[in-house]
């Protein structure tokens, strides 16, 4: 804490600390004294402290003292041309100035983003010749802004977050739009009634996952509740709602794991079209389980192309296809999920010399 001058230094008021203070100079002195912001005096010929408060004290760690043998571009030290250039001339030439920007540090090295008002103080009153002459101090007041920056922050990736939850879906949307709109063409054709249950599928589809939507837009996570999941199963399921045929499936091995069921058939949704557009649409995709103790997983893996070593460490990335008209969401979208569910995930070659993606790291896994 600072405590209160005794070396004959003026303080805020303008006073010795010797002479007698008139009840107006007293106010101003507890207003200075005790006011919640950090507030300083400071000497524009010399680019000094004048004096300090309490709070500014408390706020940056540094005694009354030390604050008076200091320079002031040591609290903030990557922002000082900026203060002389638009702050402090500013209250040189208009009387006041005002900046929310200002990041300081302090004594423990610390950085604390600030806002900072100012006003320059004038040698006399109104009725004094001095009070014309040009300012040589000025009180700035100080304010840490943490908290305000903090939910800036926080407000910013709920943001993203929804723009990518919005992005997720739309992107899934497409494979019931496109298998409404393949059985839809065939039922005009043949008039088989199987057409028509396909398509009352990918709409009943379409229904649960704009039903999830809403949920991610209101409560904000990507996973909900985790129910048992049997790998073989599940894929199967998958794939015979995303229609890949001449395209086929082998599941080599199977296990039970937790996951959010939803999020999991997106999952392998994206899987499957990734390996569908890369391979051609006769692609044989393989799932099963990771092979190796210290491992607990399983993998999606298929004949095609592979994945371009150039590519590897970008694929998972928000934007980034290999084909003319992909969107780039597909893998991103898995890595989502994956890392949702504390999971890991990593590409790399297939026995075919195709792609496989191994998921790993499923707790409960038997």
């Amino acid at each position: 804490m600072c405590e209160e001058s005794t070396d004959g230094r003026e303080g805020a008021a303008g006073s010795r600390a010797g002479d007698r203070r008139s009840p107006v100079e007293e106010r101003y002195q507890k207003v200075f004294e005790h006011n919640n912001d950090a507030v300083m005096i400071v000497d524009f010929e010399s680019e000094s402290f004048v004096d300090v408060n309490p709070r500014a004290c408390e706020l940056l760690g540094y005694s009354r003292e030390e604050f008076l043998s200091m320079d002031p571009e040591a609290i903030h030290p990557d922002d000082i041309a900026r203060v002389r250039k638009e702050f402090i001339s500013q209250i040189k030439t208009e009387g006041t100035g005002f900046t929310d920007d200002l990041t300081c540090v302090t004594k423990d090295g610390d950085e604390v983003p600030t806002e900072i008002s100012g006003a320059a103080l004038t040698p006399g009153d109104k009725n004094d010749a001095a009070a014309d002459a040009e300012p040589k101090r000025m009180i700035a007041m100080l304010r840490d802004i943490s908290e305000r920056v903090q939910n800036r922050q926080e407000l910013e990736q709920k943001v993203e977050r929804l723009d990518r939850f919005a992005s997720i879906v739309s992107h899934d949307l497409q494979n019931p739009v496109s298998v409404i709109q393949g059985h839809a063409e065939l039922a005009r054709q043949t008039g088989d009634s199987e057409h028509f249950d396909a398509i009352e599928n990918a709409a009943d589809r379409m229904e649960e996952m704009l039903s999830e939507l809403l949920k991610l837009t209101r409560e904000g996570d990507l996973v909900h509740e985790r129910t048992e999941i049997d790998l073989a199963a599940m894929a199967q399921s998958v794939w015979a709602d995303c229609d890949m045929a001449p395209a086929t499936l082998e599941v080599e091995s199977s296990t039970t794991f937790r996951a959010d069921r939803d999020r999991l058939h997106e999952l392998f949704v994206n899987l499957f079209e990734n390996a569908r557009d890369h391979g051609g649409p006769s692609t044989t995709l393989c799932v099963g389980v990771v092979d190796e103790s210290e491992q607990n997983g399983f993998y999606v893996a298929d004949n095609g192309t592979g994945v371009p070593a150039e590519d590897s460490d970008d694929i998972f990335e928000w934007g980034h296809t290999t084909t003319g008209d992909g969107t780039g969401f597909g893998l991103a979208i898995v890595a989502e999920i994956v890392e949702a569910h504390g999971w890991q995930i990593e590409v790399g070659e297939s026995a075919s010399g195709g792609a496989r993606f191994e998921i790993t790291g499923i707790a409960q896994y038997s």
